[in-house]
């Protein structure tokens, strides 16, 4: 959780690096990309305080094969996605044929199994793009360090390896950390259920928002509102048939067991509970533990709690804009790399039709000594898999503005997983509403980024990954051509890499939301990614089911740019205010635009692309009556013409 009280004085820092940025400068390569050379992570590397005997998991990253070939992977996804008169557009494949076509040869799997279990480790799972074994420490690093001497052509077709001890992820970690995306500020009351009556906005009986002091809180069905989902759940579209899964770790637990250091998860008790104080209909909540439950020791107390509050917010907003839906919970026993791991699982058991992921680090610290940016290049596969299945992932673009704050000074980072081609980038926005049952007014701006509490929307361009083919097609805005990354020593160039993020929502705590955690309704009112992209993801499986299978949409973000790219003059709503008539029987228009704000080095641009809010905000049943006019039959009967 966020807290107010440290504030840290960084405006002078800030004021340095973007005056630095602009200086004239000959440009330095950028961070390498996967390295041919394995790396690898050993548990007294990654962790020296952690004992030989405590339980670890071990994962090796693989390349997949046949990705960059003439009719390969890359080639498979850029005509699915972005070239809507090829056969191959919207089909989409299954677990098994991206294992046969894509999988390393079958003898590497047996290599590497095989001398796992000679090291006494149980493998938990081969995957196309990683294994994963488990066993005490000291038995993981005497494999990692076998691994090393492995034949040439065993060698080639490893990216890294690496070392995860359960329940100490936390402890002098020097590995890439990944961090919940949400804020909270407190609504500083002694009785909660006096908010819930104090300055309601009602409308045919249905309370939308509440007006408490400074803040402005919105309520489930007032979200459904404003970004116009109700002419679809009122026809009875709401989800019914799909799953979102949502990834995290630890889970939501029973905060006076866990101070005895027992596991108890309540999360879906905690989302019946929500359901019943707002109204919502009864959820079909799953919680499932692929790499094994989590274990609460003294080291990951305080992050296992932190986590809670993160479970809480993501299944209660996805069940929120998709109430009709199944929640799957995947919960990783730590906060390391199980978190993918997890994700894999859900997608080559194809589990869950979208995935919303509020938890992230900064990409440059992928290129920060010890060297890992070779993980990156493995988890890349594991959302192109979900891409090519037609599994469609949100991931949070940060709260920490444009910038990596664990760095000092501060600089420049975008935030991964959302900095992935093949995932949904959200970023965050001020929402404001002042409904009434005439008109209604909805004002959107970016959540800006404020240096005093140190938080605002992410965004910006991936060190590590290129343009988006649909990015290219639209010509996306650099705004700054060079940005400097002092730990990095470099200036990076940002052309021709991927923005970031691709859409936005809510995020702003004084716009945020109520949770409730462990029974009752939490004193705070909360906001970050984390709350925007489980309802991003929880609005585009309502549209989901309103198309049916006569469109899987699968990765949000290109089909997006391909409507922004054929149909510009339709893609946004562009009105701040609306007859309210109009939220019953839809607005239309892809996205809400965006009406300013900035993220700390980017600004919003009205009516394009830019690195604070992307595309704007999803209008629900705008998008929806959209999609159909990216499949072949609208466009060719449109003769538009290309270029």
């Amino acid at each position: 959780m966020t807290s107010l009280a440290r504030a840290i004085p960084i405006v002078t820092a800030l004021i340095l690096i973007m005056a630095m940025v602009i200086i004239a400068h000959a440009q330095a390569p950028p961070p390498p990309g996967p390295s041919t050379t394995p790396q690898y992570f050993t548990c007294t590397e990654v962790i020296p305080t952690v004992s030989g005997s405590t339980l670890s998991h071990v994962i090796i990253w693989l390349r997949l094969n046949n990705v960059t070939t003439s009719n390969g992977l890359l080639y498979l996804l850029s005509q699915t996605y972005y070239n809507p008169f090829s056969p191959y557009y919207h089909e989409f494949i299954t677990p098994q044929e991206f294992a046969k076509w894509y999988s390393p040869p079958s003898y590497v799997f047996s290599h590497i199994t095989n001398l796992a279990e000679k090291y006494g480790l149980i493998v938990n799972y081969t995957f196309p793009m990683l294994i994963e074994a488990t066993g005490n420490a000291s038995a993981v690093d005497n494999f990692l360090m076998a691994l090393q001497s492995a034949p040439s052509n065993i060698q080639q077709w490893i990216l890294s390896g690496e070392c995860i001890p359960i329940g100490y992820f936390y402890v002098n970690s020097v590995t890439p950390s990944y961090k919940p995306q949400y804020v909270a500020i407190p609504l500083n009351t002694t009785n909660m259920n006096s908010v819930l009556t104090t300055n309601v906005t009602v409308i045919n009986g249905v309370p939308m928002q509440i007006r408490y002091h400074q803040v402005e809180i919105w309520l489930p069905k007032g979200l459904e509102f404003i970004y116009d989902e109700l002419p679809l759940l009122s026809s009875g579209y709401a989800g019914k048939g799909l799953t979102i899964a949502i990834v995290d770790a630890f889970g939501d637990v029973n905060f006076t067991l866990a101070g005895q250091y027992v596991y108890q998860n309540v999360a879906c008790n905690d989302l019946a509970t929500f359901n019943s104080l707002f109204g919502l209909p009864p959820a079909s909540c799953t919680i499932i533990y692929p790499t094994g439950t989590p274990v609460l020791t003294s080291s990951d107390l305080s992050t296992a709690k932190g986590w809670s509050y993160e479970t809480a917010l993501d299944i209660e907003y996805a069940h929120t804009m998709a109430p009709g839906a199944k929640i799957l919970l995947v919960i990783s026993p730590t906060s390391g790399d199980d978190l993918f791991t997890d994700i894999e699982y859900v997608v080559a058991h194809h589990l869950a039709n979208f995935i919303s992921l509020s938890w992230a680090s900064p990409e440059d610290a992928y290129y920060m000594p010890p060297p890992s940016y070779n993980l990156l290049y493995g988890y890349d596969e594991i959302f192109m898999q979900a891409a090519a299945e037609g599994i469609g992932v949100f991931a949070a673009a940060g709260d920490w503005g444009a910038f990596d704050l664990f760095v000092s000074p501060i600089e420049p980072s975008v935030w991964y997983p959302a900095s992935d081609p093949w995932v949904t980038g959200v970023g965050g926005t001020t929402l404001k509403g002042v409904i009434s049952y005439v008109m209604t007014n909805r004002v959107e701006y970016a959540w800006d980024w404020n240096s005093h509490y140190m938080w605002g929307t992410g965004g910006g361009y991936s060190f590590a990954f290129p343009e988006m083919p649909g990015q290219e097609m639209i010509h996306i805005v650099y705004e700054r051509t060079y940005v400097y990354e002092q730990d990095l020593g470099i200036y990076f160039y940002t052309v021709g890499h991927r923005g970031v993020p691709d859409i936005a929502a809510d995020a702003d705590p004084y716009t945020g939301v109520l949770l409730i955690i462990n029974g009752e309704l939490s004193p705070y009112i909360w906001g970050g990614t984390s709350l925007a992209t489980p309802l991003s993801a929880g609005m585009t499986t309502t549209i989901q089911s309103y198309l049916g299978d006569s469109f899987n949409i699968g990765d949000l973000a290109p089909n997006l740019y391909l409507l922004y790219y054929y149909y510009p003059s339709q893609f946004y709503a562009w009105s701040s205010a609306y007859p309210t008539s109009g939220f019953i029987s839809g607005i239309p228009g892809a996205t809400f635009v965006t009406l300013g704000g900035e993220n700390g080095l980017y600004w919003v641009i009205q009516g394009q692309w830019n690195p604070v809010d992307g595309l704007g905000q999803i209008n629900v049943y705008g998008l929806a009556h959209l999609f159909p006019y990216i499949t072949p039959r609208y466009l060719f009967a449109s003769q538009m013409q290309i270029g």
